[in-house]
């Protein structure tokens, strides 16, 4: 009981928080829309609150009668909260819907500001006692194994972390409503030490308060316009621009700081960096091609450089050391003396004063040569220096600009050198150090992006090449793996270019060429880093890798990182033969040794778990890393793995150090690549500290599980995360083929699961919201296959099913368990010992939280035909129960949950206020689909509409403004 208390006196600061948010949004609510709508917020929300209530008293129900009592209970609450929602005009229903969205934006801010002011509290009341994966809590962990500086070091080396944001947002919530709640963040704040304002300071706060919320309510969380590439690009570097630049830099100097006390020999090296997909993931996605990918860059570009010069002024500001009080070194004199040479006009106008003070001389000149930097453009012509016979072009004009950010750096460090010669040990450290650090980690392009096709792109581009150049009079796409292989040697062992500006390709062909000589354009102008790599989607094939290695032939390129993607359950297990043979292929191995031995693999989450189901999907993986360790041990090749996670648990998300932590053992080894999804950008990333906190728990993940055996052997420590044992390698995989037949039977081979699937959850009307420019399938097919991961996940989460995410594995559990009884005790072992197993279950706790059978089943009265609809009803809700009591018989409890209080509180906190827009949206998409479906209307065409058809329109409108506010209930989209 204790423990309670002491939890609801932790949270009682984020219930008020809520309350006052709250309290304005109602004050809002009834200026704009009058008292009768929020009376009808009310009465929903006080009777969806009740519902929840009385449905928590019935799992704790003891007796029959009591049973039946709270079941009439909830049959009476549920027919009245249908009928409001049924009685409710669109214009009432839209009104009471956006009140609940922005609401959910409102407590998502609060929480995340809650996390926050937690983390400052524990720090202030418990210094002795780092959080729970912190970078506190990892210096701590090298001082309780007794670690020296050298092996600290070696572990910091050899660190390679890449968070890559993705190039498909799904990010349901606008960037203009991310932009207010970071100002609700600082209110917040603000308020917390309310009792320090005036009378006067705290009127102004609650007026802030007041008309920002007065705002959000009167802002569409609805876009109306698909955003395209350029609008996704921008979203991105809004994360990059606001957050990151100095969230990073912060995340570095914390962790030095820290060393520094047990550690002052360590230095802190720059390894974490972000990366982006953003403009350059072309998988599926039309919009996105060469220009795209030198779009994202320029802009970029422009962001960081422009960054780089408000520095720089600050810099000069400060330093105003005279050489009649300061001495500078001859490295740094010839420095100025080559500027002034370089720019005797700029040199002439700084004027006599500034040449007696050679620092703020030195930071001028920098400001000026990053001024040429952004005025420089880069040719026009995708293909200017590839072809030697074409190499004409006229050179650009002279110009002083940074050609790359090694040269910023090294007149930054020129500077530092200079200080410190001088005897300025502070002045070397501060902002001088800072944006060193930021030129190391971000250099001219902010975030390296990776470029992502599909692998049949590559094959039918190079048919068609081979065919219209005539080198080939058969069909390349009919010819077998054994024939593409040795079309392919003879191509990469020909020194001859065989496309030639003007042959008369198709537009697809086309694309493809420009692609790559736009990689190599930019890898030109901003250094090789700029493009982390190539990925080859639905890699199947040793011919896969072997293409795309051609195409960069063609473009010049001999070093670009190539990385299959293998998605789905047959491609994982097939991945280590793939790689195997193409290891010992003599044209890669010579491409290998270029790119430092190191080869790259994606692992993709979402199609494989699509494709197996959750449970087999997670031991596919942890069993494919494993084995790809050991292949690249064998081979003398660095692996580093790239973990293609989405937010949701169905797409491999749940909280990251826990799963950096279930890694299988020997697979990390320091080097990383992780995706970030869009959807969770503004949720990790909206907030400096919330950045900063999750970054760190990659970082000390990452760590711990890098730390070699033989040296915890040295230091006589036990292995922290043991290797799986043989009896819990064999339990995994029957566990996997049960939960696999169980999903196939369900997914692929009953006939009524695709109608049941496209009228049970929104999944038709999800292309119509505009939150990502890639459409939702691969092609026109229904079939299950040709659906895209996001939308498949999305549309089980807005039902309330979130059945990606969990079935199958109540089958596996329940028959392992009653075939022995010392079964379950075997598992209880596992998930206590193993933290794969651990981090499994705790997710499947957290998404089964997530999911209502008792909300769904309002979803499953859209299906038409009533045995589907009862015969799909019967199949998911058992698996459902089975599924959760399973779970609970391992890891204990009388709750799902009960070993995460603050998320099954949160969880708790957003149903009763979830569930009024999932009653509108199905009585919605009831009325929607009765009318023909979806249909958006312009201002233009509204004019001369029809009635039905503004009727349509205005239900469409309805059903989104839903699909976006469940989506900021339960917090995830795809």
């Amino acid at each position: 009981m204790l423990e309670t208390e002491t939890r609801s006196e932790r949270d009682a600061p984020l219930r008020q928080d809520i309350h006052l948010l709250g309290d304005a949004l109602g004050k809002a609510i009834q200026w704009h829309s009058g008292r009768e709508l929020f009376s009808v917020v009310e009465q929903l929300r006080q009777k969806c609150r009740t519902l929840r209530d009385t449905t928590q008293q019935l799992v704790l129900a003891t007796t029959d009668e009591e049973t039946t009592r709270l079941q009439a209970e909830i049959n009476a609450l549920d027919s009245e909260i249908t009928e409001i929602v049924a009685n409710c005009d669109l214009d009432t229903a839209i009104g009471v819907i956006r009140a609940f969205t922005v609401y959910f934006h409102l407590v998502n801010t609060a929480e995340q500001y809650h996390r926050i002011r937690r983390r400052r509290a524990s720090e202030l009341q418990q210094p002795d006692k780092p959080p729970h994966g912190s970078l506190a809590a990892l210096v701590h962990l090298f001082e309780d194994y007794q670690f020296d500086d050298d092996t600290v070091q070696q572990l910091l080396d050899n660190l390679s972390i890449e968070l890559v944001f993705t190039a498909h947002p799904t990010e349901a919530t606008r960037r203009s409503l991310i932009i207010k709640s970071r100002r609700i963040n600082e209110l917040l704040e603000t308020h917390d030490r309310i009792d320090k304002l005036t009378p006067r300071q705290r009127e102004q706060w609650q007026r802030d308060l007041d008309s920002l919320i007065d705002l959000l309510w009167r802002t569409d969380a609805v876009r109306q316009v698909r955003p395209q590439p350029l609008d996704e690009i921008k979203m991105g570097i809004y994360y990059l621009n606001e957050v990151l630049y100095d969230a990073l830099p912060d995340l570095y100097s914390e962790f030095t700081e820290l060393l520094k006390k047990r550690y002052p020999s360590v230095g802190v090296p720059p390894f974490l960096r972000p990366g982006s997909w953003i403009g350059g993931d072309q998988d599926g996605n039309p919009f996105i091609n060469a220009t795209t990918l030198l779009t994202a860059l320029e802009l970029q570009r422009k962001y960081i450089i422009e960054h780089y010069r408000a520095a720089i002024v600050e810099l000069a500001e400060e330093y105003s050391q005279s050489l009649t009080h300061s001495h500078i070194t001859d490295a740094l004199q010839s420095s100025l003396e080559l500027d002034a040479h370089q720019l005797p006009d700029y040199n002439n106008e700084l004027g006599p004063q500034v040449v007696l003070e050679p620092y703020r001389r030195k930071l001028s000149f920098m400001w000026k040569r990053l001024e040429q930097t952004l005025q420089s453009k880069r040719p026009n012509d995708l293909y200017a220096g590839v072809y030697t016979s074409m190499n004409t072009q006229p050179s650009p004009p002279p110009s002083y600009a940074y050609n790359n950010g090694d040269e910023l750096l090294a007149d930054l460090l020129l500077i530092r050198s200079s200080l410190l010669n001088d005897g300025e040990l502070e002045l070397a450290k501060g902002k001088l150090s800072r944006l060193i650090r930021q030129v190391e980690i971000f250099a001219f392009y902010f975030a390296a992006l990776d470029v992502r096709q599909h692998s049949e792109r590559h094959a039918t581009a190079l048919a068609e090449l081979l065919h219209v150049t005539g080198l080939r009079q058969d069909d390349y796409m009919q010819l077998s793996e054994p024939q593409r292989i040795e079309v392919l040697e003879t191509l990469l062992r020909d020194p001859r270019i065989l496309y030639r500006p003007g042959l008369q390709l198709s537009e697809e062909t086309q694309h493809i060429i420009n692609t790559f000589h736009a990689i190599r354009q930019a890898r030109e102008e901003y250094g090789k880093g700029v493009i982390s790599c190539y990925i080859i989607s639905m890699a199947h094939t040793v011919s896969d890798l072997l293409e795309v290695q051609f195409f960069c032939k063609e473009a010049g390129i001999d070093d670009l990182p190539l990385v299959p993607l293998f998605e789905t359950i047959s491609d994982l297990h097939s991945c280590t033969n793939i790689l195997d043979t193409i290891f010992r292929h003599p044209d890669y191995k010579n491409y290998l040794a270029n790119c430092q031995q190191r080869q790259q693999v994606m692992l993709g989450y979402s199609d494989s778990s699509k494709d197996g189901g959750i449970l087999t999907s997670s031991w596919e993986l942890y069993q494919a890393q494993s084995h790809l360790a050991q292949l690249g041990q064998q081979h003398g090749i660095g692996i580093t793995m790239f973990h293609g996670r989405g937010g949701a648990i169905g797409r491999g998300g749940g909280p990251i150090y826990e799963a950096i932590l279930g890694q299988p053992p020997g697979t990390v080894n320091g080097h990383i690549r992780i995706t970030e999804q869009g959807e969770m950008l503004s949720f990790k990333y909206g907030l400096p500290e919330i950045a900063l906190r999750n970054m760190e728990l990659v970082v000390a993940g990452v760590v711990q599980a890098s730390i070699p055996s033989e040296v915890l052997q040295q230091y006589r420590v036990q292995q922290a995360h043991p290797q799986a044992q043989e009896q819990w390698i064999h339990t995994m995989n029957v566990l996997s083929d049960t939960a696999s037949a169980a999903y196939h039977r369900l997914i692929y081979e009953d006939p009524s699961f695709i109608p049941f699937f496209e009228q049970a959850t929104p999944i038709l009307e999800l292309g119509w919201l505009n939150i990502g420019s890639r459409p939702a399938r691969r092609s026109r097919s229904r079939a299950i296959e040709e659906l895209r991961a996001i939308p498949w996940v999305f549309s089980w989460m807005q039902s309330r099913y979130v059945l990606p995410s969990w079935y199958g594995v109540g089958s596996a559990l329940e028959a392992y368990i009653t075939t022995d009884d010392v079964h379950l005790i075997q598992l209880q072992q596992m998930y206590h010992q193993w933290p794969f197993l651990r981090a499994f279950l705790d997710n499947l706790q957290m998404t089964l939280s997530k999911a209502d059978m008792h909300i769904a089943q309002h979803y499953a009265t859209l299906v038409d035909d009533e045995a589907v609809r009862e015969h799909m009803t019967r199949l998911v809700c058992e698996e459902f129960e089975r599924t959760r009591a399973m779970v609970l018989r391992i890891v204990g409890g009388s709750a799902l949950l009960d070993n995460a209080k603050v998320l099954q509180g949160s969880i708790r906190r957003r149903n009763p206020y979830v569930d009024p827009l999932s009653y509108f949206q199905v009585d919605l998409l009831r009325k929607l689909r009765a009318l023909g479906g979806p249909l958006t209307l312009s201002l233009e065409e509204q004019q001369t509409a029809s009635a039905s058809e503004l009727e349509r329109a205005q239900l469409t409108y309805a059903v989104l403004l839903t699909i976006n506010g469940i989506a900021a209930g339960v917090r995830n989209t795809g």
